[in-house]
This record gives C-alpha cells, sequence and structure tokens, in this order.
C-alpha cells in the first residue's frame, strides 16, 4: 500500500447556522488503504464526506487532494472527477436498473462493449440481473442501496467515498458487496473511506478507523489489516 495521503487535512473548520459540526486541526488518509470513519450520530462523518467529496466548501482550512488544494483552488472541477461518493439514502434515476447503472460508462464516454460487459457483469455480482429492466424507483431499499453502489464502482474512480453503505443490505447480501469492495482496493488501488457504524465493516475491511466524536478526530486506529498495523492516535 502506498502511504502518500490521498488527503491532508489541516485546520478544517466547518459550522451550520453558527453550530461547529467539523473541527479537525490535523488529519492524513493515505492513499489506497481502506478508512472506516466512525462515530455517533451527529459526530460530522456525513458532513466530512461531503467536503472530501468537493460538494460542500468548508468554513475554513485546507483539503489536499492527491497534492492539489480542492476546497478553493482552480483545479476542483478536475479533482471531483476522481471522487464519487454514495450517499446514505440512495439517490435513483428515473430509469431502469440497468440504466442506472450504465449511466456513468455512458457519460464519460467508455467503449459500448466495453461498459455493457461491466455493467452485466456488476448486475450478477450484486444480485440485481433480475430486476434489471424495472424502474428503479419501484425497488426495495435493500435492492436500491445495491445499484447506487453499483452505479459507483463501474464508475471505477480511484476514491470512493461510502455513507452507512450497508445499511438496508440483508446479511446474506453483505459478504457481495464486501467482496466487490476489497477487489476495488486491491486490484486498482482504489482509496475507500467508508462511515458506518457496522463494526463488521471495520473489522473484515479497514486498513486503519478514524472515530469523530462531536466533530472532532478523538482517535485514529490502524486496524489489524493496516500494512504497518500500528496503533496511534489524534486527539483533538
Amino acid at each position: 500500500m502506498n502511504l502518500e495521503p490521498a488527503y491532508r487535512i489541516r485546520s478544517l473548520v466547518h459550522a451550520y447556522h453558527g453550530r461547529t459540526v467539523l473541527d479537525i486541526p490535523e488529519l492524513d488518509i493515505p492513499a489506497g488503504e481502506i478508512c472506516a470513519i466512525a462515530g455517533p450520530n451527529g459526530s460530522g462523518k456525513s458532513t466530512l464526506l461531503q467536503i472530501l467529496a468537493l460538494l460542500l466548501t468548508p468554513v475554513s482550512g485546507s483539503v489536499l487532494l492527491n497534492s492539489a488544494e480542492s476546497v478553493r483552488g482552480a483545479q476542483a472541477l478536475r479533482l471531483r472527477r476522481q471522487v464519487t461518493l454514495v450517499h446514505q439514502k440512495p439517490v435513483l434515476f428515473s430509469a431502469t436498473v440497468r440504466n442506472n447503472i450504465s449511466y456513468g460508462p455512458r457519460a464519460t464516454g467508455r467503449g459500448r462493449n466495453g461498459a455493457r460487459e461491466m455493467v452485466e457483469t456488476m448486475l450478477a455480482r450484486l444480485e440485481l440481473t433480475a430486476v434489471a429492466d424495472r424502474h428503479a424507483r419501484k425497488l426495495s431499499g435493500g435492492e436500491a442501496q445495491r445499484v447506487v453502489l453499483a452505479r459507483a464502482l463501474v464508475l471505477e474512480t480511484p476514491i470512493l467515498l461510502l455513507d452507512e453503505p450497508t445499511s438496508f443490505l440483508d446479511d446474506g447480501i453483505l459478504p457481495l458487496v464486501l467482496n466487490l469492495l476489497r477487489e476495488a482496493n486491491q486490484f486498482r488501488a482504489a482509496t475507500i473511506l467508508i462511515a458506518t457504524h457496522d463494526l463488521k465493516i471495520v473489522a473484515s475491511l479497514a486498513h486503519r478507523a478514524v472515530r469523530l466524536d462531536a466533530g472532532k478526530v478523538a482517535e485514529v486506529v490502524a486496524c489489524a489489516k493496516s500494512p504497518d498495523a500500528r496503533t496511534g492516535g489524534q486527539d483533538d
């Protein structure tokens, strides 16, 4: 694994209506690792992911994405194309399941045959083939969550941000999702950040875990799967 940071966060502060929800003096996210963002509801996990996805501009501070300033830099649009964020509540296009998943490859101009093969493979691996021609907005919560995960994975961006990606999944589907995330990390070195309450994800996937408490980094723990297997902390 490459330990150069995918993200280098310094003096990051964000607030809503005068209430500070994030206050992170310093945090590095190594490239090519799976990082779990843990913490109770209201701890700032979703807000942090939106800032890292370049969808939300913080009140102050610096976020370097692959060594380039992403918060207010001129390269924001280019950098945004390197990141995919999957929101906690599935947001689906008004189209079939297959068209939802194939939208990204088509929009980015990938070859038709290659895109079709990738989409069909993803449908099969997430057990969505039977509903591929169904309107996406008529799916169950678990099916919808699988569709947005598939739509994100086929984009193959270098960075993937997931906000509670397993909250609607049945136990039988969870291993399929975990295997796909593990493969994205292992075979194309994707940096994956997962905001989660699910300790199974932390135990089976994460190289390290960042615990937020009231918007501050309470602890950074290198998990058993970390390449350096060191444990450290950041108390803010």
